[in-house]
């Protein structure tokens, strides 16, 4: 939202520093407190990238690339819907995704909760209440862990190996970078500025080097479509696409259409394997109530046991 009221904000005639003072209304406070400091130091007479660099904790490594590139053009009203739209699209994803998790995350929880209850009032040894208990602990600081960026590289990492998981996320990496790079072509950034501009977007290492070997062909004069398809960490899909548009004079359209496609499959694929979920789901709750009558009978024999003994 920000990036879209700065954008509209510039092209409406307004200077860079009243902008972000005004983008900096609304949001969380030390958003709010980032835009200010901003504003004070382009009023100053300080360049925005440079400002931005003492950000990379808070912003995207996106954002720095697109304003310096709108720095470099004299674009930075394009360069700021250009963020509104990647972050747009991304937002679009991640909802996707937590739509696909929500009905397997409610079944898995409410039977974590059952096993808590039966514990507390003793259909079940107190034993499964401490199990229970250490499992979400390790939940929790699974997910404090993930705060940390050299934490949510290691889970790119361990996510890639996965089968369905690591398709995915290639693929979706592969689309990050053809829907930057085409909106930086589409905004009349060089290509070598948008080669390098669109590697930060794409957080995959083999995507990453197959970005820097297109960039170093791109530098020693070989075609977009050459150095692409020498990579066979693209698509079919992408190469025809992208080798028609250069041909055509139009590579920001195919590029945004590539990238269009490929997020489009990611999607209805998460949703396909939501379908599976909601049966996993049920196995696991199955599981645990298998546990929780082994558990009550096993208990239940003892406590005979022990009254024939007597």
């Amino acid at each position: 939202m920000a990036f879209r009221q700065l954008a509209a904000l510039l092209k409406a005639g307004m200077t860079l520093d009243q902008a972000l003072a005004s983008a900096a209304q609304s949001g969380p406070f030390y958003f709010r407190n980032a835009l200010n400091d901003m504003a004070r130091g382009v009023g100053a007479g300080q360049p925005l990238s440079e400002i931005l660099d003492g950000y990379r904790g808070m912003f995207h490594p996106v954002v720095l690339a697109i304003v310096r590139a709108g720095e470099l053009t004299g674009n930075l009203d394009t360069s700021f819907a250009i963020l509104a739209e990647f972050f747009e699209a991304e937002a679009e994803l991640r909802r996707t995704i937590q739509g696909a998790l929500v009905y397997p995350i409610i079944v898995v929880v409410t039977a974590i909760l059952a096993v808590a209850v039966l514990a507390w009032v003793g259909f079940m040894p107190g034993t499964w209440a401490v199990r229970l208990f250490w499992g979400l602990v390790i939940i929790a600081g699974l997910w404090l862990l993930m705060r940390f960026r050299i934490v949510q590289k290691l889970a790119r990492f361990v996510a890639m190996l996965l089968p369905f998981f690591g398709s995915i996320m290639q693929q979706l990496a592969i689309s990050r970078f053809c829907y930057t790079f085409g909106l930086m072509t589409q905004a009349g950034v060089p290509y070598l500025e948008g080669l390098e501009t669109a590697r930060t977007t794409v957080m995959h290492p083999l995507v990453e080097r197959a970005v820097d070997f297109v960039y170093a062909g791109v530098r020693n004069g070989v075609s977009i479509e050459d150095s692409i398809r020498a990579q066979p960490v693209f698509p079919a899909v992408v190469t025809n696409l992208i080798g028609s548009g250069e041909q055509a004079g139009s590579l920001d359209s195919a590029l945004l259409k590539a990238a269009e496609f490929l997020r489009t499959d990611a999607e209805y694929k998460i949703k396909a394997a939501s379908k599976f979920a909601g049966p996993v789901a049920i196995v696991i709750v199955g599981i645990i109530v298998a546990l929780i009558l082994i558990s009550f009978w096993s208990s239940y024999f003892q406590n005979i046991m022990s009254v024939l003994e007597e």
